[in-house]
């Protein structure tokens, strides 16, 4: 009897942490105009600051996400060869176009609701502000019709996105935990925790006149948005975890402390909706109800310290979702014994990556936040009373 070992020598991650980068801000950005059609569609009961921190979270992550991808291609030249190449049965050849096309109209449905801003700007006393309002384009108003078409079409246009981007990764067979229905939808599910992080973010970052506070419905929208995807991404993935069947996950004693974190961060997401967004009645409770009930009821609208709470934990749990099931699948072994560890660099493929696109995403929230200025009370003189 003849013994033959095969020797199969460490390769390279085809997959790097910008890979990762992409599907989390791509994916905020897709979630962040469903939720945005949903509050527009109910635009008597969210209010508007609510609404611009979806559609500005749109915006930013249709930007940001591509960038990363260029970053994971190695060099940006090579996204120019999807296109005089173009193999429609390769979904990334897909979504070369459909990407583009999302980044499009994300950007102009959020230009097209910030449109009365802009005009309000234009009266601002700061002079960098006020040509900024410049990008209105003219005074002509905004209908509701043209904003409903508008963000309906971006939803689409992002449902395509999840489509290729979970499609993408799916079709690849060499890897089970890849290849299979879970992948894909929990990737979609979890995205909308990146949307609920980013928003809360960008509303906190807004100018406040200390009078803006979330609707009733602002907080209901975040609270079962946190509660059904964390729920059903507790669901998922053991199911994802349990379709491998080189070796179970859970006998290994890395793969099962991150499936704990992992766990644990999801479950800190539904914990928080609960306790944190509750919708009490006092936070939306009108002054005419207070004065027939004689006094004030007491607040219950969580305070800034707790909403940036809930949003570093959601964000922490749409982000891990895809280190580990992007990232650390990687580093099982298709035919040899293994394992192949993973170790993060702190150049710009690694940790230094991960920096400096949040900084990149954070320095837009803070330009794009500015865009949205409390009102002034208007004065009347004595003469006009």
């Amino acid at each position: 009897m003849n013994i033959t070992e095969i020797l199969v020598p460490p390769q390279a991650i085809a997959w790097l942490p910008w890979a990762v980068q992409y599907f989390f801000y791509i994916g905020s950005a897709y979630a962040a105009a469903i939720m945005f059609l949903i509050a527009l569609a109910f635009e008597n009961h969210t209010s508007h600051r609510l609404r611009a921190a979806l559609a500005l979270t749109m915006a930013i992550g249709a930007i940001v996400g591509p960038l990363a991808l260029t970053g994971d291609l190695h060099q940006p030249g090579r996204a120019w060869h999807f296109y005089p190449h173009f193999t429609p049965w390769s979904w990334m050849s897909l979504g070369a176009v459909l990407l583009p096309l999302f980044t499009g109209l994300a950007i102009v449905t959020t230009w097209l609701y910030l449109r009365p801003d802009l005009i309000a700007l234009q009266r601002n006393s700061n002079k960098v502000l006020a040509q900024c309002g410049k990008l209105a384009l003219g005074q002509w108003q905004t209908s509701r019709s043209v904003m409903l078409f508008s963000a309906g079409g971006t939803v689409l246009s992002g449902v395509s996105i999840a489509l290729y981007t979970g499609a993408e990764i799916a079709v690849v067979t060499s890897r089970p935990l890849w290849h299979q229905p879970a992948s894909p939808v929990l990737w979609f599910v979890t995205a909308f925790l990146g949307a609920v992080g980013f928003s809360l973010i960008i509303w906190l970052l807004f100018p406040s006149a200390g009078r803006d506070e979330l609707t009733r419905t602002d907080l209901r929208l975040y609270r079962q948005t946190m509660m059904l995807s964390g729920l059903l991404a507790l669901l998922l993935v053991p199911i994802w975890a349990s379709n491998n069947p080189a070796f179970s996950l859970y006998s290994d004693p890395h793969w099962l402390t991150s499936l704990i974190v992992l766990a644990a961060a999801l479950f800190a997401c539904v914990i928080l909706a609960l306790g944190v967004l509750r919708t009490g009645a006092s936070a939306t409770s009108s002054a005419t109800s207070q004065v027939m009930e004689g006094c004030r009821q007491p607040r219950r609208f969580p305070g800034k310290s707790r909403l940036w709470l809930v949003a570093v934990v959601c964000l922490l749990a749409g982000w891990f979702t895809r280190w580990v099931t992007m990232m650390q699948v990687q580093t099982i072994p298709k035919a040899d014994v293994g394992p192949y560890p993973y170790h993060l660099p702190l150049d710009g493929n690694g940790l230094l990556g991960i920096a400096g696109m949040f900084g990149l995403w954070l320095a837009l929230a803070l330009l794009a936040s500015e865009l949205l200025q409390p009102r002034q009370p208007v004065s009347v003189s004595p003469d006009q009373k």
